[in-house]
């Protein structure tokens, strides 16, 4: 390779994830040449402690959140994505987009969440009728689907898995997340949401649109969908779903 063919690096996203993540394989999927991935993770006390409504909140302490931004600042990332989906959900609609402008304050960057990207596409998609299939246990779920429908959407149909490990649910392996898309999707839902940053749909998002007929807002997916056009990176990305090819 010539020095002309290298490819420089204009675009860096900045990720914060909790430590107990562990499919950052999945967001390289969806990274196009001449874009990379900086990750920060942080802990909690409660991060050895079963998924719950009160654990997932407790990874939005401002003063870790803050302070994990802070890392980022040196590297100037074009955005920095707050990767954790069921965090933003529990404590609603104003909550996450808290937690995006303090990451934003302290990064000097754009923030963006997991959650927020969810509502963007489908604002994008046009979508008002959603089926809902998580990993959490079932309280957790309801967080979510009580967030979209104060947010004005329809839920037609949720399950909930009730994993209650971020590496059951990081370890599972992505038919997983497509079988559970098929149960969960109604005939009257224009689009299936599959939640949590940490599963693993890149290898069947799109043979998975085919099968059902519509637009699935995987989590991984949706957020470096966002995230890329955050950062002003917007051309199409083939075999990732409709997201990327067609918005």
């Amino acid at each position: 390779m010539t020095l002309q063919e290298v490819v420089p690096y204009r675009k860096r996203i900045g990720i914060i994830c909790p430590d107990d993540g562990i499919n950052d394989d999945e967001y390289w999927q969806y990274t196009p040449q001449g874009v990379t991935l900086l990750w920060t993770r942080y802990r909690t006390p409660e991060r050895f402690e079963p998924i719950s409504v009160e654990m997932v909140g407790s990874y939005g302490d401002m003063r870790i959140l803050e302070e994990s931004a802070r890392t980022l600042q040196i590297t100037q990332p074009d955005v920095v994505v707050f990767c954790c989906n069921s965090c933003g959900f529990v404590h609603g609609l104003e909550g996450d987009r808290r937690i995006s402008e303090s990451i934003s304050k302290a990064s000097q960057s754009p923030a963006i969440s997991i959650t927020g990207s969810q509502l963007q596409a489908l604002q994008t998609l046009q979508a008002k009728r959603v089926a809902v299939g998580a990993p959490y246990p079932e309280e957790v779920t309801a967080s979510l689907v009580s967030l979209l429908e104060g947010d004005g959407y329809q839920v037609t149909g949720s399950e909930s898995l009730g994993l209650t490990t971020e590496w059951q649910i990081g370890n599972s392996d992505p038919t997983v997340w497509a079988e559970l898309a098929k149960r969960v999707d109604t005939q009257s839902a224009d689009c299936v949401l599959l939640a949590c940053g940490g599963i693993r749909t890149a290898a069947i998002i799109e043979s998975l649109e085919q099968d059902l007929g519509k637009p699935v807002i995987s989590a991984p997916a949706v957020t470096m969908w966002h995230a890329l056009r955050t950062a002003g990176v917007a051309e199409p990305i083939s075999g990732k779903g409709v997201l990327f090819e067609q918005h």
